[in-house]
């Protein structure tokens, strides 16, 4: 039996989407029961400029859901990038167990737990997520305390907090578009959970999703390890071809999508490409030459990568290499020219466990459907998955998903 519909929205720099789904009771697959996509002008390097122009993409977004689900929407999930409203940081702390005289049990791991979010609590804003990163027993390390003996438990935890400013801005805009919010995700979190295999998450991987705005970097080493914001996407690249060819930033991006790729092989670089200038004058360039345009920034975009992982620490932690998705990696040749700067092994990603009448495995889909999958699935079920700390801000989902809805 499948369980009761749930809503996300993907608000992103170039459209927001809105996603009407149940998860079924394998807990892995999730049913689409209805989409909206709108295009959208109001975000810029995921902060809002345009709060009116926001709101109404929400609006269209939700009412074509709506009347491909035939429901009436009045609350949703909310996805949040990684970008500088989102504060991560790391905390130990360890309590006192009862040694010989009684195993360690869930009330002993709740306890260090919640020492753990009092020894760090975040700055600002309010606490997304809360992964246990390893357990200690009397100073050995363990995966799992529970039934074991000894007189100290010790846990260390990673936090993702979001900015007050950045959730009460993001409420406004749902909320101006007549919807309640149950409940902010960080997209990196929603990202790996319909990107990654365990195996994957066990052995280290990155995750790049390359977006319009920006690009999102995501580390995983077991659990989250690290996240951060590249301040370039792909209206950067949309940006360099209007300008040195002298084109609508509209027909930059039909050409980027139409045309568009990197490291270009020889008999394909030499395939003409014809296109009008914003005079109305006909010209003509080969692929390898537009190629080049979009090369520069595609590297630099990369190379910040590159300097993020190793800045961070977090280069030896990818012995399962890259994962790309976003709009932004359907640009051919990425995944080759994205080894050869970052040095690692990288495929292109898109969610999968997806039922849907339309066709939802593009890299494009891969925010919103991982936050449906998190929000269908139900927090006690991510607990699970990837040892997630439950926590206040994030309690009662199952509850509030029963009041999303309205029938038609």
């Amino acid at each position: 039996m499948a369980g009761s519909p749930v809503v996300v929205i993907d608000i992103g720099a170039s459209k927001i989407q809105c996603l009407i789904g149940e998860g079924l009771p394998d807990g892995e697959n999730v049913r689409i029961l209805g989409s909206g996509n709108s295009p959208c002008q109001g975000i810029r390097r995921n902060s809002v400029i345009d709060m009116p122009g926001v709101v109404g993409a929400i609006r269209e977004a939700v009412a074509e859901a709506e009347r491909s689900a035939t429901l009436k929407i009045t609350g949703a999930f909310v996805g949040v990038g990684g970008g500088e409203g989102i504060e991560i940081q790391t905390s130990k702390s360890a309590v006192a167990v009862s040694g010989l005289s009684e195993p360690i049990d869930e009330r002993d791991v709740q306890r260090a737990v919640a020492a753990a979010e009092q020894a760090s609590p975040p700055s600002d804003g309010l606490v997304l997520h809360r992964f246990i990163q390893s357990y200690a027993v009397d100073d050995e390390p363990v995966h799992n305390p529970l039934w074991l003996h000894g007189n100290r438990l010790e846990v260390e935890t990673l936090s993702a907090a979001a900015s007050g400013n950045l959730c009460t801005t993001l409420e406004r805009a749902v909320s101006e578009a007549g919807l309640a919010v149950a409940g902010f995700v960080l997209e990196s979190v929603a990202i790996g959970r319909v990107l990654l295999s365990q195996e994957e998450r066990d052995m280290g991987v990155g995750i790049v999703d390359f977006g319009a705005g920006t690009t999102d970097l995501a580390v995983y080493h077991g659990n989250l390890r690290h996240v951060a914001e590249i301040p370039f996407g792909g209206d950067d690249i949309t940006r360099d071809m209007s300008v040195v060819l002298n084109i609508s930033p509209r027909d930059a991006e039909q050409l980027k999508r139409e045309h568009g790729c990197v490291c270009c092989e020889t008999e394909e670089g030499e395939e003409p490409i014809s296109f009008s200038t914003t005079s109305g004058r006909s010209h003509s360039l080969l692929r390898h030459q537009l190629s080049e345009i979009i090369e520069a920034r595609q590297q630099e975009i990369l190379e910040f990568v590159a300097r993020e992982l190793r800045d961070s620490g977090s280069s030896s932690m990818l012995a399962a290499g890259m994962v790309f998705t976003g709009g932004g990696s359907l640009l051919g040749n990425l995944a080759q020219f994205g080894e050869e700067i970052i040095g690692v092994p990288v495929r292109v990603g898109a969610a999968q466990n997806i039922l849907s009448a339309e066709r939802m495995d593009d890299p494009r889909n891969t925010t919103a459907t991982g936050l449906l999958q998190f929000a269908a699935h139900g927090q006690a079920d991510f607990v699970d998955e990837f040892n997630l700390a439950p926590i206040g801000a994030q309690s009662g989902i199952l509850n509030r998903i029963s009041k999303l809805f309205s029938f038609l």
